[in-house]
């Protein structure tokens, strides 16, 4: 975890200079951050509610489709 820590701060003088970082987008980042932290706790509450099986196979599944979706944009 400290290694992507390390490389997100790395990331930042570039992306500041590129313009990356505005009003606009700082504000979207505070109001979306707490839903990150909620989605992040349901995640670890699911995880425990969960069998192992069930949650590869719902992943797999998504994944799957998500290809398949992609593959389509690609092509159509």
């Amino acid at each position: 975890m400290l290694v992507f820590w390390a490389i997100n701060i790395m990331k930042f003088v570039p992306y500041a200079f590129l313009g990356v970082f505005t009003a606009e987008s700082l504000r979207a980042g505070a109001v979306l951050a707490p839903f990150a932290l909620l989605g992040a706790w349901g995640g670890v509450k699911l995880h425990h509610a969960v069998s192992e099986r069930v949650f590869f196979a719902l992943t797999y599944a998504l994944l799957s489709i998500t290809g398949v979706k992609l593959i389509c944009d690609a092509l159509f």
